[in-house]
């Protein structure tokens, strides 16, 4: 009988201290990898009335490595991003036989910290991020008018101080594999995709 008793305790105190591992998505010692698209955001591009005009959507990735527990009411983490977008736009006068035609591309890349709080609740984390990098931006513009009189073909590349924040949360479905979304003036301004614990 005693046994029994023992084995039951053993196996509520085990089942306990398995909720409460689901419940905390984020730890010291976890390693995620966030990959999305996202809408609008950081970096700008030109709109040429009247011309065939494309942007990309903004392609995300972002490494969060659990640095420190129990940081307050949460989790800290630390890691790396980078994004990347781009912008077409196209005047063709129609019949004439010639256009002008305008490429935009944007890439961020730099460090990025969360931080995630403490929830008791399976499989949820709710976080906030503020990042800090470079943003580059290459330019190139071509015109086959032949009477315009100004620059016909021109190229460059910008580079500035890149800061952004956000705030986001995730569901795991598994601890290797789960869904995110983030809200904020970043890359973009709205993200999703999906997270891979590795």
């Amino acid at each position: 009988m005693k046994n029994k008793l023992l084995l039951v305790a053993f196996v509520l105190t085990l089942g306990l201290a398995t909720k409460t591992t689901q419940a905390q998505v984020f730890y010291e010692g976890v390693n995620h990898l966030n990959v999305g698209v996202g809408l609008g955001g950081y970096g700008s591009y030109a709109y040429i009335s009247g011309s065939d005009y494309s942007r990309t959507p903004t392609i995300f990735l972002s490494f969060d490595h659990g640095f420190m527990d129990d940081l307050g009411p949460g989790n800290l983490g630390l890691g790396a991003f980078l994004g990347f977008s781009s912008a077409h736009a196209n005047y063709n006068y129609a019949g004439l036989g010639y256009e002008w035609d305008y490429k935009w591309s944007n890439f961020v890349i730099g460090a990025r910290g969360t931080y995630h709080l403490l929830l008791d609740v399976d499989n949820v984390d709710l976080y906030g991020a503020l990042s800090l990098g470079l943003w580059a931006q290459t330019y190139k513009y071509t015109n086959t008018d032949p009477y315009w009189n100004g620059t016909l073909d021109a190229s460059d590349t910008y580079m500035n101080l890149y800061y952004a924040f956000s705030v986001g949360g995730k569901y795991m479905f598994s601890e290797n594999f789960g869904a995110f979304a983030e809200l904020g003036y970043d890359v973009a301004y709205l993200k999703l995709g999906v997270t891979l614990g590795l």
